[in-house]
């Protein structure tokens, strides 16, 4: 007995969705690519396109799959992607170095260019000595506004018998600083100092106080006056010279003088 033939079996439907996605976005990836401002999403999605699109020529290569133009075109446009992506970024980060760079220069440019232009402190130096350069005995010092500070006069004296400082077997000196305030404003003294060392050796020389030195300055100045103040020191007997720090108020800069005993 005969038997029926066989119903034919129904072509299988091709898997084309792997290549029709990695199209998709390799199309979609390239775009935000090249508009710079996503290239990291265009990058992403070049990168999904590429793994897709190979997986579909894998499916070509089987036969489960007809549409090996779209997958091989989403392999090439995803690649694309993914390089201009990469290239992009090596560009910004360069690019964002370079312009951080700049940006520290010239703050650095515009702080010394500040520096340069700003208004001295009313004690910087005015005509100052050259560096290493020492003003001699009754050479004057004026600062910027004006005030000049002026070592008058050394000389030998006797410290009375309540001194403090005075070692026995020196030589008391005692140093006459004349302030003279041409600037607009009265200077506090009070903070002002006057240093000794003697010798070339650079030794400290005590200050000595009684009855005549206070061993600092004292009171103040009014615009368009002057002082006189005298200050002792206790110097090793046998001393050629003596340098004088003077400084007539904090806020003013130290001023030196070399004077020949």
């Amino acid at each position: 007995m005969p038997y029926a033939p066989a119903p034919p079996v129904a072509p299988q439907q091709p898997k084309n969705g792997m290549g029709t996605t990695a199209l998709v976005l390799g199309i979609i990836g390239l775009v935000l690519t090249v508009t710079i401002l996503f290239f990291w999403l265009g990058g992403l999605l070049g990168l999904l396109a590429l793994i897709f699109g190979i997986i579909g020529l894998g499916k070509v290569k089987k036969g489960e799959a007809t549409n090996k133009g779209a997958s091989l075109t989403g392999v090439i446009l995803g690649a694309i992607s993914v390089v201009a992506a990469a290239a992009i970024l090596v560009f910004t980060v360069l690019l964002v170095d370079k312009a951080a760079e700049d940006l520290s220069k010239e703050l650095d440019k515009l702080e010394k260019d500040a520096a340069a232009t700003a208004p001295k402190d009313p004690g910087a130096e005015g005509e100052a000595p050259k560096d290493g350069e020492l003003l001699a005995l009754g050479d004057g010092m004026e600062f910027d506004d004006g005030l000049v500070a002026t070592v008058t006069d050394v000389k030998k004296y006797t410290p009375d018998e309540f001194a403090v400082g005075h070692e026995a077997g020196n030589d008391a000196y005692e140093v006459t600083v004349e302030i003279n305030n041409g600037s607009d404003a009265t200077v506090d003294l009070a903070l002002g100092t006057v240093e000794a060392t003697a010798g070339e050796e650079g030794t400290p020389a005590e200050s000595i106080i009684d009855a005549d030195s206070l061993g600092m300055f004292e009171g103040s100045v009014t615009a368009g006056k002057k002082t006189t103040q005298t200050f002792g020191f206790s110097v090793p007997k046998g001393t050629e010279n003596l340098v004088l720090e003077v400084s007539p108020s904090f806020d003013y800069e130290s001023v030196f003088w070399d004077v020949k005993l």
